[in-house]
């Protein structure tokens, strides 16, 4: 079986760069991330021709333990998704081959050589049965934290993905990575089972309110008062009245000390879980 090299200055054709760039127009509208999540698999077979394909997200806990939660696909059935991560994902013969703290694309037989793969459990009870032969996935990842991972499968006449499909899925996956960090700048968290931006716990607990909300947002996006004061269509000096109340509410000083409240959210080491 021949493969194609994975060449990241793959060149794309005008109409491939059209398709991503309307992918990554609807992304940058999205707020929730059920809807980044069905929507982008919606998008990405599209663009990328499969059979099934997931989308999770990842946590990390406290302790540093990796934790991947609320897997979504539009292609399989609930059962045979849950039978992934509650039974296969342990055994899965990829785990020891990515780094969750990076973006990366890669596709399965370039991590495993067929003869071993076809052996496995989850090739043998969770692939075979329903249909699909290649395997590729994404990591998703932005200033060293982990967010997510996509898998895309397809059937073993339709080939494997291609060097050019491969490139693709490094731009997408580019785009998700890049939304992702900018609704959860810190990463992904969870309280009591149900996922929240941790920026939100930030203008809850204290009661900052909805312009001080825009203002907080735009500071942890990198904006300076300058380029804020543009983006909201006030004055400099009023920017400067709003973030000094952020400040007081919060209980820092400058920036330095907004960014160290949000840091230790985001002290985590790394285990490993496969992202295909």
């Amino acid at each position: 079986m021949a493969h194609y090299e994975l060449d990241p200055k793959q060149p794309l054709d005008s109409k491939t760069w059209e398709a991503i760039n309307e992918f990554s127009l609807w992304l940058h509208a999205q707020h929730e991330l059920a809807d980044i999540q069905r929507g982008s698999l919606e998008r990405i077979k599209n663009i990328i021709p499969h059979r099934i394909s997931m989308f999770d997200l990842v946590m990390v806990g406290a302790d540093g333990q990796t934790d991947y939660i609320d897997p979504i696909s539009t292609t399989m059935d609930q059962a045979e998704l849950d039978a992934y991560y509650q039974r296969y994902a342990a055994m899965d013969y990829t785990t020891w081959s990515f780094d969750l703290y990076h973006l990366s694309v890669y596709r399965d037989l370039d991590l495993v050589d067929v003869e071993r793969r076809d052996r496995t459990p989850i090739f043998l009870e969770w692939m075979q049965p329903q249909g699909v032969y290649y395997g590729c996935g994404a990591t998703l990842a932005a200033a060293g934290i982990p967010l997510g991972t996509v898998t895309l499968f397809r059937e073993h006449l339709a080939g494997d993905f291609t060097g050019t499909e491969m490139r693709i899925l490094q731009e997408l996956a580019r785009h998700l990575s890049l939304r992702l960090h900018e609704l959860y700048p810190t990463g992904i968290v969870e309280h009591d089972g149900n996922l929240k931006d941790p920026v939100a716990d930030l203008i809850e607990n204290a009661g900052i309110n909805p312009r001080e909300a825009e203002i907080l947002q735009l500071m942890i996006d990198g904006r300076t008062n300058k380029q804020m004061a543009a983006t909201l269509f006030i004055s400099e000096s009023t920017v400067k009245k709003h973030v000094n109340a952020i400040y007081h509410k919060l209980g820092v000083s400058n920036r330095m000390g907004l960014a160290a409240l949000l840091l230790p959210q985001a002290a985590w080491t790394h285990s490993t879980h496969r992202c295909t």
